[in-house]
């Protein structure tokens, strides 16, 4: 199954489905040649972002990413509205090592970055830890597998210079074979952030790990988006600085949060649950998007 959610309080979490019938992977395989595979520069939004890719990515649109999201990778409606793409490494995206970046914008409002050298992440990561451990008792009520945060898959870290965060949590759900990936890299700008969400197992973490300086050199605001074009007469402040960012834009204050994280991931609204196929039949037909390299 692909569990595709919200920050912390629905992370981006994957899991592997079982093989389909030759019915489902001919559907599948039709579903695949409707997409349309974007090589090179694409623009985000009214202008807002640009995205140059390297040759090796390709871009999905916000309407072909909802298309791949719900009847490729099985989410429901929910998991894939409002997202302005999806980048999708030149491989198999149904094969077992596949992953992706989901691009979603929060205009939240300029987040500052005046924190940025005073989060101890420890800290923060140990307060994460008692949110997940009180909200996986809920879910369990609720009818949901328990999970836990194990750690950092990857620290935090903020380049203040290119105003972006990166960073990775290892998660563990109760059954499953492995432990899920929830990598997440964010983009400051003038009236909110980007988010590019990769979702992946945690058996693609050096791969991603390796490939993150490309994504973070990818994307970037647009000319009037920019972070330091920023005006406090006019523009919006969010409520959160880095620390918030990370937890999820909740971390307002650490009580505040550890009641409301425990509240939404109890939540059977915010857990989206799909099959997920390891679809041979569509990687035959859009592997002429992607060149002849394989993985």
């Amino acid at each position: 199954m692909v569990r595709i959610g919200v920050g912390l309080a629905a992370a981006a979490l994957l899991y592997w489905g079982s093989v389909p019938d030759a019915a489902a992977q001919e559907s599948a395989a039709d579903i695949a040649r409707s997409l349309t595979f974007r090589q090179g520069t694409v623009t985000l939004g009214n202008n807002l972002a640009t995205v140059k890719q390297t040759p090796d990515f390709r871009f999905l649109d916000s309407k072909d990413t909802e298309t791949f999201l719900n009847k490729l990778w099985g989410n429901p409606p929910e998991a894939s509205r409002n997202k302005l793409g999806m980048l999708l490494p030149n491989k198999n995206p149904m094969g077992a090592d596949r992953w992706a970046v989901v691009v979603t914008y929060d205009d939240a409002g300029y987040v500052s970055d005046a924190d940025a050298e005073k989060i101890n992440y420890d800290e923060l990561l140990r307060d994460l830890q008692e949110s997940v451990r009180e909200a996986s008792k809920q879910r369990v009520a609720n009818g949901y597998e328990a999970f836990e945060l194990i750690g950092w898959a990857r620290p935090p870290y903020y380049d203040k210079e290119a105003k972006k965060l990166y960073w990775a949590r290892r998660l563990r759900f109760a059954g499953a074979k492995e432990d899920t990936l929830n990598y997440e890299i964010r983009v400051l700008g003038r009236q909110g952030v980007l988010s590019l969400n990769v979702v992946g197992g945690i058996g693609q973490l050096e791969e991603i790990n390796r490939t993150a300086p490309d994504l973070l050199a990818m994307v970037s605001f647009n000319q009037g988006n920019l972070y330091s074009e920023f005006n406090p007469s006019t523009d919006k402040v969010a409520a959160y600085g880095l620390a918030g960012l990370i937890a999820g834009g909740l971390l307002t204050k650490a009580g505040f949060f550890k009641g409301l994280i425990a509240m939404l991931l109890a939540s059977k609204k915010l857990v989206f649950v799909g099959g997920l196929a390891l679809l041979a039949g569509a990687w035959t037909a859009i592997k002429r998007f992607f060149g002849s390299r394989q993985a």
